[in-house]
């Protein structure tokens, strides 16, 4: 709540602690899905790993989304 911020953004709010949060004064909150919020670096990390240790190791990233929402803006 301290920090010099506008929003911020994560996939790990509670209802309550995010409401209480908002209400002291905090920043405005977004909260996206864990899978959305993974989703974005999973292909960075795959290709670091690749990168680091060649064909040592075989890296793949799945495209099924496992986010129980189903509301998509």
């Amino acid at each position: 709540a301290g920090s010099d911020v506008d929003v911020y953004v994560t996939s790990d709010l509670r209802h309550h602690r995010a409401a209480e949060f908002v209400e002291a004064g905090g920043p405005a909150l977004i909260d996206v899905a864990h899978w959305a919020a993974e989703w974005t670096w999973l292909p960075v990390v795959s290709g670091k790993l690749q990168a680091a240790l060649g064909d040592t190791v075989e890296t793949r990233v799945s495209a099924i989304r496992t986010d129980p929402w189903t509301a998509r803006i």
